[in-house]
């Protein structure tokens, strides 16, 4: 046998303080760098070209090698977006950033004994220099929710007479005990979170703040005729939207009065959002009509200018029994006979993945639709591109499924089959309508707030109280879907209750902070043309 040889290697060894690399670029935008600075850059883009460029094989050329990490480069670069842009922040299990923590104070600290300019301790030679990032600590400090102040004043009394001299009360404290963040937190923590009174009641006390329940029902029903204005204001913009979403869920009023038919014996809280551009508006009614009868009312509110309202709902007859034909755009919910076969798919795992994989590629076309910020028609297009032959196929195959009798119709698929079928004209409007949703969603997730309030109180008393819940949980939920700040929107409204009154659409959750910055803005004097 020949000698063997070894193979040549070219490596090389070098000595980095990863310490200095990190100064020298921090100061790199600061300062012209000196020799010992550019020869530690230049050591280190050695080290990264020796790690990043590979050796060409034997049968390849180098420039193959070079144009592989050019291309490498562009798809990094590409990846990351322009210099300074950062992309959407992705899931939410990490800290939150900065700007989520609304209610919170910042206070810098600047360091007791250095400051920029000295010298480095360490005896470095270095001077010290302010970083562009600061160390941040977040300090969380508990409290009580709602706070309680004594004012003792002093009265002074004349010798002569029975009159009563009393100290006044400080500018911003009354005339009502409750100040107008007091009210907006009992409502908030009711009917935003779904905290029971006696529960709030029962917290305060432990707490050293002792509320009773009914008077803070009491409180919150005080500012009921405050709030009202707002929530009829609500009810006709919610009139004029492009797209109303529907749903209805079970509730109880123990001292229910019936008007309409005393043989009724069910009583609901229907959900309705209605959207008109990036403006969401939620609405709730609770008693004894059904959602159909509630959009019949709604409708009334309607400007007949406008094209016809569409509706989104699930397939039962009562969210349609009330209106006329043509009245609304009918649509049915996707996801709601997507569900039917994803509650089989262990029964029948073929045929329920089939469906449902077609249902998932309309779902990702719209999902494409969305990021890319189509308008309607623009969306309506690319379904009919992308989406209509994907629910042309389902159809052949569902009738195939049945005419074929490859499937029992009295089955559980054949039951799923079946509901797609005979709602198919309505679960596919968004084929034909432009602007038409896939599904009613976002008011099932709106109607969670009821469910809630149901879970943890059961019922309500009166309908005086239902219709306190559902002006508040409307307005509070409205909030929510416009991105507003629910605890600062209804404290603005209690302290701007004189002007809300006459002009409440100005004080809508998604102007009212325009309303008050035009009010704060200094009133300019008219100057005379000479």
């Amino acid at each position: 046998m020949g000698n063997s040889r070894k193979r040549k290697t070219r490596s090389k060894e070098f000595n980095i303080d990863l310490a200095k690399v990190g100064q020298v670029v921090d100061v790199a935008g600061e300062r012209p760098l000196n020799q010992d600075e550019q020869k530690l850059l230049r050591t280190c883009h050695e080290v990264l070209t020796n790690l990043l460029v590979r050796e060409p094989r034997n049968n390849e050329k180098k420039d193959d090698v070079l144009k592989d990490l050019q291309e490498a480069a562009d798809s990094l670069g590409a990846a990351e977006g322009a210099p300074g842009e950062k992309g959407p922040r992705k899931g939410g299990n990490g800290r939150n950033p900065r700007e989520r923590y609304t209610a919170a104070n910042d206070c810098r600290i600047n360091h007791p004994e250095l400051k920029p300019g000295d010298p480095c301790p360490c005896g470095c030679g270095y001077r010290l220099y302010a970083s562009k990032r600061d160390a941040v600590f977040r300090h969380f400090v508990g409290q009580v929710p709602i706070q309680v102040t004594f004012y003792y004043r002093q009265q002074l009394k004349s010798a002569g007479c029975d009159n009563i001299y009393t100290a006044p009360l400080p500018d911003e404290v009354g005339p009502s005990p409750y100040h107008a963040t007091a009210v907006s937190m009992f409502i908030l923590m009711r009917y935003g979170l779904g905290l029971p009174m006696y529960r709030q009641a029962a917290m305060l006390s432990h707490l050293g703040v002792p509320i009773a329940a009914s008077t803070q029902f009491d409180v919150v029903a005080g500012q009921f005729e405050v709030f009202k204005p707002v929530g009829e204001a609500l009810l006709h913009e919610a009139a004029q939207g492009e797209v109303a979403y529907l749903d209805d869920t079970g509730m109880t009023i123990l001292k229910q009065v019936r008007t309409t038919d005393p043989e009724r014996t069910g009583t609901f809280t229907t959900g309705i959002i209605s959207t008109h551009e990036a403006i969401q508006i939620a609405l709730y009614f609770t008693g004894e009509n059904h959602s159909g009868e509630n959009m019949k009312q709604l409708l009334q509110q309607r400007s007949p200018d406008l094209p016809a309202l569409i509706q989104m709902s699930d397939a039962l007859s009562r969210n349609f029994s009330e209106l006329e034909v043509g009245e609304v755009i009918a649509c049915c919910c996707l996801t709601h006979g997507r569900r039917n076969f994803v509650e089989i798919v262990k029964s029948f795992p073929k045929e329920c993945q089939y469906v449902l994989e077609a249902i998932g590629k309309v779902y990702a076309v719209d999902k494409k639709a969305k990021e890319g910020g189509l308008d309607p028609p623009q969306r309506l297009a690319l379904h009919q591109d992308l989406s209509k032959p994907v629910m042309d196929e389902l159809k052949f195959w569902m009738d195939e499924q049945l005419a074929e009798k490859k499937v029992e119709p009295n089955s559980p698929l054949g039951s799923a089959i079946k509901y797609m079928k005979n709602h198919w004209e309505k679960l596919t409007v968004f084929l034909r309508v432009a602007g038409a949703p896939l599904d009613s969603n976002i008011v099932e997730r709106a109607l969670k707030s009821v469910v809630l309030h149901r879970k943890n109180s059961l019922f309500y008393r009166t309908a005086k109280g239902a219709a306190v819940g559902d002006l508040y949980m409307g307005i509070i939920h409205t909030c929510r879907l416009n991105k507003v700040d629910p605890f600062d929107y209804l404290t603005q409204v209690q302290r701007n209750a004189k002007a809300v009154e006459p002009s409440p659409s100005q004080w809508l959750p998604w102007n009212y902070k325009e309303t008050l910055a035009a009010l704060a803005a200094p009133s300019v004097a008219a100057v005379p043309e000479w």
